[in-house]
């Protein structure tokens, strides 16, 4: 192989791409949300609720792992995106709570309030992690 060419991989932190499963859980729970509010099927609350649980459990130990292991192995830069997890997670704890009312209130309007607001903070994470940090090094 010629010595001017290079391959470039990509990396892509463990963490981050742990994170994808509850991320996916919340965005899932959001859109449950939206169609609850719509149609008034309770089904779609019951799914919103079971979406979230499984996001909350999964972020839950993947988002103290990651401070955990930022905080001993000094990965600052990292530090920012995995306390916006965090604030994530509390707010979708409350979100919990919020959608283990009776009835439309359940999810109508503060739940899907606080589900809108935690997918828009796990854009503004993804947003930063993917600009602010590199990416690709550079292998001869």
């Amino acid at each position: 192989m010629p010595s001017d060419v290079h391959r470039v991989r990509v990396r892509r932190p463990l963490f981050s791409s742990l994170m994808s499963f509850p991320a996916s859980c919340f965005v899932l729970t959001l859109l449950a949300d939206i169609v609850y509010a719509r149609s008034y099927n309770m089904t779609w609350e019951t799914a919103s609720v079971w979406l979230l649980t499984i996001g909350l459990l999964a972020a839950f130990v993947i988002v103290l792992v990651g401070l955990f292991q930022a905080f001993v192995q000094g990965l600052w830069p990292s530090m920012v995106s995995r306390i916006g997890y965090a604030i994530v997670l509390i707010l979708s704890i409350f979100n919990a709570f919020v959608h283990s009312r009776d009835g439309y209130t359940s999810v109508v309007p503060t739940g899907l309030t606080l589900s809108v607001i935690a997918v828009m903070l796990l854009l503004a994470i993804e947003l930063l992690e993917r600009f602010a940090t590199p990416r690709q090094e550079l292998v001869a």
